[in-house]
């Protein structure tokens, strides 16, 4: 108990007081003292846009799947013979 001390006083009853006062400066310097961080939880502005990339690669066609399909069949059919230089070039221009 901060508030409480002993005295020297040798009258009984005497030998300990509370501080009223020094609870009150206490009291008043805990109340001005800004409030201590407290735990939060939520989405970053990175999530956000990543959600919302997301969001437009789903929602954008799929304009791929035909060429793909086409690529499927052509191979089911024995009849898909890439060009060994242009895939070269083209694994050379991304810089892979």
């Amino acid at each position: 108990m901060p508030n409480v001390r002993k005295t020297t006083s040798t009258e009984p009853g005497q030998g300990i007081v509370y501080d009223f006062a020094r609870a009150r400066q206490r009291a008043a310097a805990a109340a001005a003292e800004p409030p201590a961080e407290t735990d939060k939880a939520g989405i970053t502005g990175k999530a956000r846009e990543l959600g919302q990339a997301r969001a437009a690669a789903e929602a954008a066609p799929d304009v791929r799947a035909e060429r793909i399909q086409a690529l499927r069949q052509q191979i089911a059919d024995g009849t898909y013979n890439p060009d060994p230089r242009e895939i070269a070039r083209e694994i050379m221009g991304r810089g892979i």
